[in-house]
């Protein structure tokens, strides 16, 4: 069964997922920006990054799998990069 939208409900549900794709580009980009700022230690900016993902899973639920392969990496490299003391991980040679 398919559903047929008419030009007015499609321009509505598009202006919907650009807003919350904006939303979540802003929370991503502040965190790392906070991230980069240098001054959080690893425990910080880790539960930063868990605070992240968890106001992503409100704004985009069916896209978890993707964010996590987008910004999983992203906010780790960050840390180990940016924090100090937060170098690799033992037994990640």
């Amino acid at each position: 069964m398919s559903h047929d939208f008419d030009d007015t409900e499609m321009a509505s549900l598009l202006q919907e997922e650009e807003a919350k794709l904006a939303q979540l580009r802003e929370l991503v980009d502040s965190a790392c920006e906070e991230i980069m700022g240098g001054r959080l230690d690893r425990q910080e900016a880790t539960v930063l990054a868990q605070r992240v993902r968890r106001q992503a899973q409100e704004i985009i639920p069916d896209l978890m799998d993707t964010f996590d392969l987008i910004y999983k990496s992203r906010f780790e490299r960050l840390i180990s990069q940016y924090i100090a003391g937060a170098g690799p991980r033992e037994g990640s040679a």
